[in-house]
């Protein structure tokens, strides 16, 4: 990440780019930031901008400073702690420098097309509560990325704003990690000194897990008040979860040993909404383990094919991997193409059997005459039901 004192340049007449939408250019002159407003808050406005060296769209972020922020050794400090932030859920920094004629601090990040966690969450209500955990790994992830380093980093303003989501693969990372607070030192938890703590993105990843859990607004809510949102929680294990989140300070947990908490298991299992009739065209079964989650989707082509979907999304990482085949019903077996998959894909082995079990289920489900694969299920406990989707 490069940094600079300079200030941006405004563009007028005399200028090369001919877009009307084109507003300012970097002192390098490789980022320009264009009028569409990403997002606002209280302190910055975030556009679109884009990198001419690398032909890829930016958000190119301005932060309103007082006069401290803006000298040339602070410049230099927010260089060197944002330079080496390399992680899959941090947000990519390319860029930084001040504007004294502004008083802003500009920086220059890697661009999300779905936009904030708040925004994809509101847009899509209805989602599982596995995707929410899958998030939530994701977030604390990086925070202990941060919280662990040699120079510690406190965000100190993490909200579901300030966190992007990737909609095609479910990747989440943290943003606007611009003007972090470091701890030289470890301090006391208790008056203003708490501000310099981990505890504080704690807290703020628990009213970031209310307010998925919840669709609504947690931090308009005055002190006191989130126990009233909370008993809007009917989930007992996602309730128990955020109350270690956010209360009480004194026995918070870390990043790190929340990454660990029974909230984050995956039994493995088959699921099931629907009553079904004894031969469907198209249907959809999901099952996973602790690691991943698999959802395979069924189309009944002719009377001998079976065209297969499967999708799966690594609840760590948050990567998603889509595979198309067909079935033939009199010639193929679930469990040789699930260790076809194994091994193409260079997945773990074990999960072939849980694959097969996926497969098995549909089939089972579209033909009823079919006899499921001899899988033997070491270790592995499965519970049949109803698909998730049918037609």
């Amino acid at each position: 990440m490069s940094s600079s004192c300079c200030s941006g340049f405004l563009l007028n007449e005399s200028d090369d780019y001919d877009d009307d939408d084109v507003a300012e250019k970097s002192p390098s002159g490789r980022y320009l930031r264009y009028n569409e407003v990403l997002d606002r808050g209280p302190r910055n406005t975030v556009y679109e901008g884009f990198d001419l060296v690398d032909g890829m769209e930016v958000t190119w972020n301005k932060v309103t400073v007082d006069d401290s922020f803006q000298s040339e050794e602070h410049m230099r400090r927010l260089s060197t702690l944002l330079k080496p932030l390399k992680h899959k859920n941090i947000i990519k920094s390319c860029s930084s420098w001040v504007d004294h004629q502004s008083k802003t601090i500009n920086m220059i990040s890697e661009f999300f097309t779905s936009g904030s966690l708040r925004l994809y969450s509101q847009k899509h209500r209805s989602v599982d509560i596995i995707a929410i955990k899958n998030w939530a790994r994701q977030i604390l992830q990086g925070l202990c990325y941060l919280h662990t380093r040699d120079l510690p980093i406190v965000h100190g303003d993490l909200t579901c704003q300030n966190i992007f989501v990737n909609g095609n693969s479910g990747q989440v990372k943290i943003g606007y990690i611009g003007l972090p607070t470091t701890m030289l030192q470890t301090p006391e938890l208790d008056g203003e000194e708490i501000q310099y703590s981990p505890v504080v993105d704690i807290h703020s990843f628990g009213l970031c897990m209310l307010e998925l859990v919840t669709s609504e607004y947690p931090y308009s809510y005055s002190d006191g008040k989130t126990q009233a949102l909370l008993a809007k929680v009917k989930d007992i294990q996602v309730k128990d979860f955020i109350e270690k989140c956010i209360f009480p300070v004194s026995t918070m947990f870390s990043a790190a040993e929340l990454l660990k908490d029974p909230f984050f298991e995956i039994c493995a299992f088959t699921t099931c909404v629907n009553d079904t009739p004894d031969l469907v065209s198209v249907l959809e079964f999901k099952i996973s383990n602790e690691k991943s989650e698999f959802r395979l989707r069924g189309e009944r082509v002719d009377e001998n094919s079976i065209s297969l979907t499967l999708r799966i999304a690594d609840t760590c990482g948050g990567q998603v991997t889509k595979i198309e085949f067909m079935f033939n019903v009199d010639a193929d077996t679930t469990l040789s193409i699930a260790w076809e998959m194994v091994e193409q894909l260079d997945l773990p082995k074990e999960d072939a059997t849980l694959i097969a079990v996926l497969m098995d289920n549909v089939i089972m489900k579209m033909v009823p005459c079919w006899m499921p694969s001899s899988v033997r299920f070491s270790g592995v406990k499965c519970s049949y039901g109803d698909p998730i989707l049918v037609f």
